[in-house]
């Protein structure tokens, strides 16, 4: 399938959809209201002023009718004669003005049918189709249009009239034009009453795609106001998608202030901890001056240390005694000291005579229940 009938098959049914609401029909009324708040001039302008020259054919004469917004109105008539139809035809390219045929609606066979609204996509082909039915003629010998009278919603039925018009007669009328025939845009079919039927039965290849300098101007100003349109969108967007990556840069920056925050101030808390932590330590633990003053006092004068280390509130004291197991309740006495205990075997060495003995303690802090009994005590 070609890509514009893939196009059209996928805009057909959307079409309908907008067809079948009352979307059109208020959108032709607000037209028709902002056109008639305009001025006339204004209004030509706009609009345009969409002639046509409809030829319709009595006898041995032809009717010249000019058909625009304001209605019908006849021009005259001409006699069927080459010379005459072929000044008509040069002055019609000249200006620019569409011709149209008009046919009795007599000469057109019309029937009235009911098809499923699903057929209105492809209603040339369908009504194709029922020529066969309908009518006596098939469908290479006739040019057929259709239009849809109503549609029911309810029912999924719509009513359609088919028109033919039988090629023969169409070839007779368009011989009968002469020169008039070769430029026409289009053949409708006319009641009696003077209404036009709205639809072209002059096959497509025979058509000519006259030139309206009013529409052209008005599709260039809506091309140019859609450019306009979409320039003003992409600028908006524009703007819109650059304030977007500000607001994103600035957010990322403040992002990265706040972490970097963070970690300063994490780093503040963990120094301030570990100050505190160790001011509380030595805030609780005696000095070491305290500690030896202490042992001084409590330590006989016939022992003698060759090692005095405190680590993390455990002393530990490596030295000669001639009483090692005496040291242990000497330094129960001790208000900074808990649980004094010889550590290994007491030794004896033969050279000074005394006693070698390890003793470890733990240094009491400052608060403890032990140090709270030793105050007491």
């Amino acid at each position: 399938m070609p890509a514009a009938d893939r196009f059209s098959a996928l805009v057909e049914p959307l079409r309908l959809r907008l067809a079948a609401s009352p979307l059109p029909r208020w959108s032709r009324d607000a037209a028709q209201t902002v056109l008639g708040l305009l001025p006339a001039r204004w209004r030509d302008w706009v609009v345009g002023e969409q002639q046509r020259l409809y030829l319709l054919r009595h006898q041995d004469e032809i009717a010249l009718i000019a058909g625009g917004r304001s209605g019908d109105r006849e021009l005259g008539r001409l006699p069927l004669e080459e010379s005459v139809l072929a000044s008509v035809r040069q002055r019609l390219d000249d200006a620019a003005i569409p011709a149209w045929l008009l046919l009795p609606s007599a000469n057109v066979l019309r029937r009235s049918l009911s098809l499923p609204t699903a057929a209105e996509p492809r209603l040339r082909e369908v009504l194709a189709f029922e020529l066969d039915r309908q009518t006596p003629f098939s469908a290479d010998q006739v040019s057929h249009q259709g239009r849809v009278l109503s549609r029911d919603p309810a029912t999924q039925q719509m009513q359609v009239e088919l028109l033919v018009l039988p090629r023969a007669r169409l070839e007779a009328e368009l011989h009968a034009l002469g020169p008039l025939a070769e430029g026409l845009a289009g053949v409708d079919a006319i009641e009696p009453d003077g209404r036009r039927l709205g639809l072209n039965l002059l096959p497509a290849g025979r058509r000519e795609q006259g030139r309206d300098p009013v529409r052209r101007l008005n599709a260039l100003l809506a091309l140019v106001a859609g450019a306009a349109l979409l320039g003003a969108l992409l600028l908006t967007l524009h703007n819109r998608s650059e304030r977007l990556e500000d607001l994103r840069r600035q957010v990322a920056q403040a992002t990265d202030d706040a972490r970097q925050a963070r970690q300063v101030r994490n780093q503040l808390q963990i120094s301030a901890q570990a100050a505190n932590f160790l001011a509380t330590s030595r805030a609780s633990r005696p000095t070491m001056l305290e500690l030896l003053d202490d042992l001084s006092r409590r330590i006989p004068d016939d022992t003698s240390l060759d090692k005095l280390a405190v680590n993390e509130g455990k002393l530990v004291m490596v030295g000669q005694s001639r009483a090692a197991p005496a040291l242990v309740g000497l330094l129960q006495a001790s208000p900074l000291l808990s649980g004094p205990a010889l550590s290994g075997a007491v030794q004896a060495d033969p050279r000074s005579g005394r006693d070698r003995f390890t003793l470890t303690a733990d240094v009491v802090e400052q608060g403890s229940p032990e140090a709270g009994d030793d105050v007491r005590r």
